[in-house]
């Protein structure tokens, strides 16, 4: 797709990246077309929020607070929310959740990086609704692009004042037209991840780099920056299992996990590997093998980029249900929802060469290289016809 972009001599808009980061997914998201867009038009002014930092207090605690919650002691609670507010359409922005949700984001709205953004980019759909509700009364001046971080475009995500929607498939790109979001607002870039992605080093080179065995299967476990979906009992199924498998489990931000898990392995280390954070998932991901994990929108979509194939944890009821059912549908993910069984059906899966070759073709197939400069592009190319429509009329 050939966009008409500004060049160097035009006038650069001041940009907004945004998100609310919750599960950190969204943040990773920001943060790449925040890149994308500095590589490509240098000198830009590009701001990096996450909103939820400049939220009162008990809202941030409440808002992190309920979502973890929900997910680890009510999932079908989650689910059936989820459903219930996937309304036909674009929804309203009255209502007592849209009022408080402007005014715990007062301060985010007021802020002069709103105020004199000429762009703003959303990957969260907080940012989306209360900007937009704010665009419509006529209290901000810049153009609205909103990425969906989803499989799925759930309702939440669709806000009328909205000049652009950036989404992760043409199956997604269908369904907002489906639902009234005129096709010319609509554009599929792939859900924006890290240029590392986009170049994976060689199996052997990055084996190399993390002091990795060359000769065995490895086997990727992750549950996203928050750790979540059983990391523990996938181990041990695949520890279990008596396969010439090595599994790396990066447990995120979830240190009592890393610390549970560091001892579980004390007297194995040879035989596995226990990680915290990251910022190197992109080589483990080109040393790997299989990625165990849950249905994450970013996880995904970088482990499709790199052709890596997936079995998939249970899934949260509702968009990474949508994601798990996507996935499995081209034939680069397989789902099991026990996660010890999920352990040792990976073991006996990633010694079947073939299989496992024929997965990581369809995860290449479906994966979408560039994603993040991509949505940088289209971003750009809202205020460039606004800045040559005024230059004409002078």
């Amino acid at each position: 797709m050939r966009m008409d972009l500004p060049s160097i001599t035009d006038a650069l808009p001041k940009v907004l990246v945004c998100a609310a980061d919750v599960g950190c997914g969204h943040g990773r998201a920001a943060a790449a077309v925040a890149l994308a867009m500095r590589r490509g038009w240098p000198g830009i002014q590009v701001k990096l929020i996450d909103a939820l930092q400049t939220t009162p207090g008990w809202f941030n605690r409440i808002y992190k607070d309920t979502y973890l919650f929900a997910a680890k002691h009510l999932p079908r609670a989650n689910g059936w929310l989820y459903e219930r507010t996937d309304v036909p359409g674009v929804p309203s922005d009255r209502g007592i959740g849209p009022m408080i949700e402007s005014i715990a984001l007062r301060r985010f709205c007021d802020s002069p990086a709103v105020r004199e953004a000429d762009l703003i980019v959303c990957t969260h759909f907080l940012c989306a609704r209360v900007l937009s509700q704010a665009r419509g009364r006529g209290l901000i001046k810049g153009r609205i692009a909103v990425i969906v971080t989803d499989q799925h475009p759930h309702a939440i995500w669709r806000v009328p004042n909205a000049e652009l929607f950036m989404v992760a498939s043409e199956a997604a790109s269908s369904e907002m037209a489906k639902q009234g979001i005129d096709s010319s607002r609509t554009l599929v870039t792939g859900i924006p991840i890290d240029r590392r992605f986009d170049n994976p080093l060689e199996k052997t080179d990055a084996r190399r780099r993390h002091k990795l065995p060359s000769s065995a299967r490895i086997i990727l476990l992750s549950g996203g920056g928050l750790g979540l979906g059983g990391l523990d009992r996938a181990l041990e199924g695949i520890l279990a299992s008596g396969e010439n498998a090595y599994p790396i489990v990066v447990c995120g931000r979830n240190v009592p996990l890393f610390e549970q898990l560091k001892k579980r392995a004390h007297g194995i280390k040879h035989h596995c590997r226990i990680l915290g954070h990251t910022t190197r998932m992109h080589e483990l991901m080109a040393a790997a093998d299989l990625l165990v994990g849950k249905p994450g929108g970013l996880t995904t979509s970088e482990a499709c980029a790199v052709g890596l194939p997936m079995l998939l944890l249970r899934p949260l009821p509702g968009q990474e249900e949508h994601n798990a059912k996507t996935l499995t549908q081209v034939g680069a993910a397989l789902l099991e929802n026990d996660p010890f069984e999920a352990g040792k059906s990976a073991a006996r899966l990633v010694v079947q060469t073939d299989v496992i070759d024929q997965m990581s073709e369809k995860a290449k197939r479906f994966g979408r290289i560039g994603s993040a400069r991509i949505a940088a592009e289209a971003a750009i190319k809202l205020y460039t016809p606004v800045r040559r429509r005024e230059r004409a009329m002078v």
